[in-house]
């Protein structure tokens, strides 16, 4: 009964997870949808084959495609080059798509992710209270000039946008406020209820993935609760980001999407509801977000 709006199976895939195994379980146990979104240009190809070659030559129906860069140092260097292919894969992201709804399924897609990362870019950055020059690039500028045009893209193809922002609330703001395409969905959330609340008001939905689970001290524990009730029904997404994020109790694994249900679970409990209702809000709001029709 869970969706799964956020997750890499072809990350997945590179450590070490046999992905035919979790379409499995995920089949076994009614999961309805789970998106696997594109962080690199050009990677629409190979992230399908994935999952044709795990689905033993048939893609799950409850997989869908998203098509985006993620704010690497090399495509911000070449943006050109990887908007180009970006485009390309956005077209037959949509082609197939439209192609599922016609034949009567149900079918997603959007552009992302993209966005603003302050934690990898920029010159001096700390991780972890030590000052390094990370894996990213200083050129935040090219950084928020490859977030737009990308923003750009999706208007022109009338897609919702999947946006990755990390210590990075003012200038993921100014960026969504120039464009003035307020069509998606802030990933991963990472910041507190005032953010949300500019975000919300400006139309954006909310995700929340498994680090909702990660509190153990009673005062963070109410301050997730909080935050996590705050986000209307109607504007509220669940993800794993797997690999990355795995929730408790699996934490120190691999993530899969399998593991959303414990998103639900947490979320469910903070907002004082059942994850089976969850599910089916949830489900709806990804259809209304995401959904793709043969118009």
């Amino acid at each position: 009964m869970f969706s799964d709006t956020h997750c890499h199976f072809s990350h997945i895939a590179s450590r070490g997870i046999v992905v035919s195994e979790v379409l499995a379980d995920m089949e076994r146990d009614g999961y309805r949808a789970a998106l696997d979104i594109g962080t690199r240009a050009g990677d629409l190809g190979a992230r399908m084959e994935t999952l044709i070659v795990a689905g033993n030559g048939v893609l799950p129906e409850f997989v869908h495609f998203t098509c985006g860069i993620w704010p690497d140092a090399d495509s911000i260097a070449n943006q050109d080059e990887v908007l180009a292919l970006l485009e390309s894969d956005i077209q037959t992201m949509i082609t197939h798509a439209r192609s599922r709804a016609s034949a009567g399924k149900t079918a997603f897609a959007a552009l992302g992710e993209c966005g603003v990362d302050r934690y990898w870019n920029g010159t001096g950055v700390s991780h972890d209270d030590v000052s390094v020059d990370g894996p990213g690039t200083d050129d935040l500028a090219g950084e928020e000039s490859l977030f737009s045009r990308q923003i750009e893209l999706a208007r022109t193809y009338q897609l919702p946008v999947i946006v990755h922002s990390r210590e990075a609330f003012d200038v993921t703001r100014s960026i969504l406020r120039n464009m003035d395409y307020h069509r998606g969905v802030i990933h991963c959330y990472s910041y507190g209820i005032p953010e949300a609340r500019e975000f919300l008001d400006m139309g954006w939905y909310i995700s929340f993935p498994g680090n909702i689970t990660f509190p153990k001290m009673t005062a963070d524990i109410e301050r997730m609760r909080d935050l996590v009730a705050y986000v209307p029904d109607d504007f509220l997404l669940l993800e794993t980001d797997a690999p990355y994020m795995t929730p408790v109790p699996h934490r120190g694994a691999v993530n899969t999407p399998w593991h959303v249900r414990y998103v639900y679970e947490k979320a469910a409990d903070y907002r004082e509801t059942e994850a089976a209702a969850l599910a089916e809000q949830v489900y709806a709001n990804a259809k209304t977000l995401f959904g793709i029709t043969t118009e």
